[in-house]
């Protein structure tokens, strides 16, 4: 039987490694959700910081998106957000630069309907409400998110439905979109996660031939580390994989538990 002397120090050291690896609303992808909502009574500040070329070749046109989050959960399963979302481009054929600019307000919730393992499949149901700066426009978006874990591999699938209400002109305008996001990642440590994970959308486009399916695609390497138990930071290496997708985004995503 072991010493009480050896046995209460092991003890500690357990207890420490694992507070020092609790994360309250790690994301191991930044296009895709996993399994997760912040827990009762806990707030964390995220920041988004995504760069997108339209290509690689050349001159090309240029996007900057800054969004920043505060999540609460109000139950266990249960959570809420508030975004603001700041955008700057710069376009070649016009030669213009557009100066940073509050592009957008979005409230989100999400909602966990068991604990992690008591399903086949994780699932959790995603809303969003969102109003741009300009016009008289919202928008509205749902996602179903499905996950699974296998040992220290975890696949993820959101399946998403946006729809765009714009009632700037004579007559509102009712546009839908559906989309999908998708990842696997390992957690090689505690600490760090590496995986990948696609995404894209289908809608429609108008063309001289009348109207055609759009897919804008893309995929690439995600990459996860968390520090400490109030800080992770995570980053995705996009490419397009279809020409109505931008050729390369970078986007880093930030977690503060406050």
């Amino acid at each position: 039987m072991p010493h009480l002397h050896t046995t209460l120090p092991a003890a500690a050291l357990a207890l420490a490694a694992l507070a020092g690896t609790a994360h309250a609303d790690r994301r191991s992808f930044t296009r895709t959700y996993e399994y997760m909502t912040m827990p009762e009574g806990e707030t964390e500040l995220e920041i988004y910081s995504t760069q997108s070329l339209a290509t690689l070749d050349g001159p090309t046109d240029k996007t900057f998106d800054l969004q920043l989050e505060i999540e609460h959960g109000i139950t266990e399963r249960w959570d809420i957000s508030l975004y603001h979302v700041l955008s700057q481009t710069h376009t070649v054929a016009d030669g213009d630069d557009e100066s940073l600019r509050f592009k957008e307000i979005k409230v989100r919730s999400r909602y966990r309907f068991a604990e992690r393992g008591e399903w086949p499949v994780n699932v959790v149901a995603y809303g969003e409400l969102i109003k741009p700066f300009e016009g008289r426009v919202w928008e509205a978006e749902a996602k179903a998110i499905f996950t699974r874990d296998f040992d220290r591999v975890t696949a993820a699938l959101n399946l998403i439905a946006e729809v765009e209400l714009d009632a700037s002109g004579p007559e509102t305008e009712i546009e839908p979109e559906y989309g999908w996001a998708a990842g696997v990642t390992y957690e090689a440590t505690p600490a760090i996660k590496v995986g990948a994970e696609c995404w894209g959308a289908l809608e429609e486009e108008v063309t001289a031939d009348g109207e055609e399916l759009a897919v804008a695609a893309t995929a690439g390497p995600a990459v996860s580390w968390a520090p400490a138990s109030s800080l992770w930071v995570t980053s995705t290496a996009g490419f397009g994989l279809t020409e109505h997708a931008d050729d390369f985004s970078l986007r880093l995503l930030l977690g503060m538990h406050l």
